[in-house]
């Protein structure tokens, strides 16, 4: 006889969203450190994936290129965004607004970015669903993937309801201007190498 045929009833387990308040509880007291490859997104703490050498050449490439040809946004590495309550991930680049205080008062959040570059390779279909959804929930108007598995960029804009309605596909040989950072254009093969 089954546990459903005796009256029993099952009971699904329920998930705890971690709140941003809690996860930095959770840093401060040792739980996680800054060494942990996490990143709190709606609500769960995730285990980024693993960063390989093409990866890590394409985010250092970019940060060069950036840091090269603009000079009145900050350029943020690797470094926390606070999205919402529940969201705080670490996209590879995000151009952020001038502040003077360079966001030692508080991490910036979705109004200060002008910007997010996701550099995906393991982790292309993550962030190619899961955060650039959650980037255009909280309204960031662009967000690049340089998805290396398919030598190509995808330029993301206008972000309607929660999905970026207008979505270029660029592969080599094609140059890339950011809509929300005119001054900034860069060549796809300078982005991959």
């Amino acid at each position: 006889m089954s546990i459903l045929a005796l009256g029993i009833m099952s009971v699904e387990a329920a998930k705890w969203a971690f709140t941003s308040d809690e996860y930095h509880r959770m840093l401060r007291a040792g739980i996680l450190s800054e060494d942990d490859r996490v990143e709190l997104i709606q609500g769960e703490i995730i285990k980024m994936s693993p960063i390989g050498s093409r990866h890590a050449a394409c985010v250092k490439r970019l940060n060069s290129i950036l840091s090269k040809s603009l000079d009145r946004v900050v350029i943020s590495v690797q470094d926390p965004v606070a999205l919402n309550d529940y969201s705080e991930p670490q996209p590879d680049i995000a151009l952020l607004k001038p502040r003077d205080d360079f966001y030692a008062g508080s991490l910036p959040t979705a109004d200060d970015v002008l910007l997010i570059i996701e550099v995906a390779d393991a982790s292309l279909e993550y962030d190619g669903t899961v955060k650039l959804a959650l980037y255009a929930e909280s309204r960031i108007p662009e967000a690049w993937l340089a998805a290396l598995p398919g030598d190509l960029v995808e330029a993301h804009s206008n972000p309607i309801n929660g999905t970026y309605r207008d979505v270029r596909r660029l592969k080599r040989g094609d140059s890339i201007s950011a809509v929300s950072v005119p001054e900034l254009s860069v060549t796809v093969d300078e982005i991959l190498g």
